[in-house]
């Protein structure tokens, strides 16, 4: 009888600590170097569930670093797990813009000139990652992880 009792409290502690895993939020990152959201996931694998879509700019809660490059974190109540490259503790480290003041798309170009060869379209409406340089009326910027340069009358910045 003892050792069944015995048995039973273990089980009801071990599903218990599972239960109450860390989930204490340790600080405040905020999503960068995305042009519109990022994933959260159930599991840290690209493979997992997707809980949600956690919008440009939006704070979450940092928990704790996971495994295969992804963080552990709260997103309003939801816990899971999101790319870490995506995640900074620093909301200045990105400074984003939009593309606008066109009929369909830009062009993302090599060089800050208008006969540099062309890198991309992209769309109207579409987020950029602005870098900080401006040069001959062309902003350096990066969008799909390709950098290059557009000029600045089509972006506006955040």
């Amino acid at each position: 009888m003892k050792k069944s009792w015995v048995l039973t409290a273990i089980l009801i502690f071990m599903l218990t600590a599972t239960a109450f895993a860390n989930n204490n939020i340790v600080a405040t990152y905020f999503v960068v170097n995305c042009n519109e959201s990022i994933t959260l996931r159930e599991y840290p694998s690209f493979q997992a569930r997707e809980i949600a879509q956690i919008p440009l700019g939006q704070a979450v809660g940092f928990i704790e670093e996971a495994e295969n490059g992804f963080y552990k974190i709260n997103y309003d109540g939801l816990i899971g797990y999101a790319l870490a490259e995506y995640l900074s503790p620093d909301n200045q480290s990105f400074r984003g813009a939009t593309v606008v003041n066109c009929k369909q798309s830009i062009t993302l170009r090599e060089n800050p000139s208008t006969s540099s060869y062309e890198l991309a379209q992209i769309p109207l409406g579409a987020r950029v990652k602005y870098l900080g340089v401006e040069t001959n009326s062309f902003y350096k910027v990066e969008y799909r992880g390709m950098v290059g340069f557009v000029l600045k009358t089509y972006l506006q910045l955040d």
